[in-house]
C-alpha cells in the first residue's frame, strides 16, 4: 500500500501532537501537515494535497462542517474523517457530516491518560483511516470518463415492468435521497436502500427521510416483509439481503465480512435482488465514493433488470455511480432532479406483450 499522506485540521495543540504521535507509529501513514483552525486548514488542503484529511468540527474562524463542504466542493474524491467529541452515535452534527460527503466520524476519547488515549487510537482509528484510503483508491480512474461512455442499447432493453426499487448510496447519501424522495410520488412496489452509514446513524436518516418525505421510510429488521410503498434501510454495520417467501419476499440481516470495506455493502444487496426478481429489478445508484454496487450491477444487468446512475454534476462524489457508467451498464445517467421522473416511467410502463 502506498504511503497514506495526512493533514491534521484542529484547533487543540494537544490533540494535534496526540495524532501526530499515533500516525507516526505506523509506517503506513506520512503527516504533511496540521492546521490550527479551519481557515489554514482549507489552505494547507489545496496546498499541500493530502491523501486524507482529520477534520476537527469546533473551530474558530471556519467550523469543520464549513472545511468540509469547502473541501469536497474542490475536491470531491478527498477522503475526510470528522474527529470531534461533537460526532456522536446519532448526532444531528455527524449526520450534516455524512449528508456534506464526509467518509467516516471518530469521536474523540474523553477518559483516560494521554498514553491510553494513543493506545486507543492506534488500535481503533488507524484501521479506519486506512479502510477509507483503499476505498477512495478503487475510485481511481472512474472519473476522467470518455466522452462516449459505453451505453446500453435501448432495442436490447427488456420491456419488463419493475417489481422492485433498490438504491445504493454512500457519499453525499442524506441529501440525494432527500431529494429524491421528495420528487417520487407513491410507489406502486416496495423500496429497499442501502446507504453506507455506521451503526448508530441508520435510524436517524430513516426517521429524517420519514419525516421530511411524504414517504414510509424506516430502518429494516431482520424478517421485514417487503411492502409496496414503503422503503426499507440497511441498518449500519449489517448487510441487507432478500429472502424469497410466498407470503412475501423478507429482509434478511447479516453480519458476514465487509465487502468493498463497508458493511452495508451494496454488491449482496443487488445480487439477492437480481436471485430473486431478475429482469423485474430496478436499481439505482447515486454518489458515493468506491465502486460498492458495481459488481452487483453486472449481476442486475446479466438478469435483464434496468438500471440507472445519478450524473456527475449533482454527485458529491462520482465513483458508485460512475463505474456503474463507465461499465456500460447503465441506461441513462441523470441528474438527482430528474431521476424520480425516469424511475417512475419506468414503474408505470405497460409489461411487454
Amino acid at each position: 500500500m502506498p504511503l497514506i499522506r495526512v493533514l491534521i485540521v484542529d484547533d487543540s495543540s494537544v490533540i494535534r501532537r496526540t495524532l501526530k504521535t499515533v500516525l507516526l507509529s505506523d509506517p503506513d501513514f506520512n503527516l504533511v501537515g496540521a492546521g490550527c483552525d479551519g481557515k489554514e486548514g482549507v489552505e494547507l488542503a489545496l496546498k499541500l494535497k493530502p491523501d486524507l484529511v482529520i477534520l476537527d468540527v469546533d473551530m474558530p474562524k471556519m467550523n469543520g462542517l464549513e472545511v468540509l463542504a469547502e473541501l469536497k466542493k474542490k475536491n470531491p474524491e478527498l477522503p475526510i474523517i470528522m474527529f470531534s467529541s461533537l460526532v456522536q452515535k446519532g448526532s444531528l452534527i455527524t449526520l450534516d457530516a455524512i449528508s456534506l460527503g464526509a467518509d467516516d466520524y471518530f469521536c474523540k476519547p474523553s477518559t483516560g491518560s494521554a498514553e491510553e488515549t494513543i493506545e486507543l487510537l492506534k488500535k481503533d482509528l488507524l484501521p479506519r483511516l486506512k479502510a477509507v484510503f483503499k476505498k477512495n483508491q478503487s475510485s481511481s480512474g472512474v472519473f476522467n470518463l470518455p466522452q462516449a461512455a459505453k451505453k446500453v442499447l435501448k432495442e436490447n432493453i427488456k420491456s419488463v415492468t419493475p417489481k422492485i426499487l433498490a438504491i445504493g448510496v454512500s457519499a453525499g447519501g442524506p441529501e440525494a435521497l432527500k431529494i429524491l424522495l421528495t420528487a417520487l410520488p407513491p410507489l406502486p412496489v416496495p423500496a429497499i436502500i442501502t446507504q453506507h452509514m455506521p451503526a448508530g446513524f441508520t435510524k436517524s436518516l430513516a426517521d429524517h427521510l420519514n419525516t421530511q418525505t411524504k414517504h414510509a421510510v424506516t430502518e429494516a429488521i431482520d424478517g421485514d416483509t417487503l411492502i409496496a410503498g414503503k422503503f426499507l434501510l440497511a441498518p449500519g454495520d449489517y448487510h441487507m439481503v432478500l429472502e424469497p417467501c410466498l407470503a412475501g419476499n423478507k429482509v434478511r440481516l447479516n453480519q458476514n465480512p465487509p465487502e468493498n470495506y463497508c458493511r452495508p455493502a451494496v454488491d449482496p444487496m443487488l445480487r439477492s435482488v437480481a436471485k430473486i426478481y431478475g429482469a423485474s429489478a430496478l436499481t439505482v445508484i447515486l454518489t458515493g465514493m468506491g465502486q460498492d454496487g458495481l459488481e452487483g450491477c453486472k449481476v442486475i444487468h446479466k438478469a435483464g433488470g434496468k438500471i440507472l446512475v445519478q450524473d456527475q454534476a449533482t454527485s458529491v462524489v462520482w465513483g458508485m455511480p460512475g463505474s456503474v457508467y463507465k461499465e456500460g451498464l447503465a441506461e441513462e445517467a441523470l441528474s438527482i432532479h430528474d431521476l424520480a421522473l425516469a424511475i417512475m416511467t419506468r414503474l408505470n410502463q405497460k409489461q411487454a406483450l
